[in-house]
């Protein structure tokens, strides 16, 4: 993998991740700007989000291990 296309996948994790955290504090808070007082409303609001920062991550990981496997093999 070209270092060029290393930094793009960097750059598309990291993207949704930055997503992924602008979605959850939107979702922290009621329409008026209030934040959620609620334990109950708060945990909905996180449903999913560890999973979706962990499929990222994974994504950075693989494209560093391809990034490695192929610059061994040259």
């Amino acid at each position: 993998m070209e270092i060029s296309k290393l930094s793009m996948m960097y750059f598309i994790a990291c993207d949704r991740m930055h997503q992924i955290v602008d979605d959850l504090y939107e979702a922290l808070h009621e329409e008026l700007g209030e934040p959620l007082g609620e334990w109950e409303k708060v945990e909905e609001a996180m449903d999913g989000v560890n999973l979706a920062i962990y499929q990222e991550l994974d994504l950075i990981k693989t494209a560093v291990h391809e990034h490695e496997d192929q610059r061994q093999e040259a």
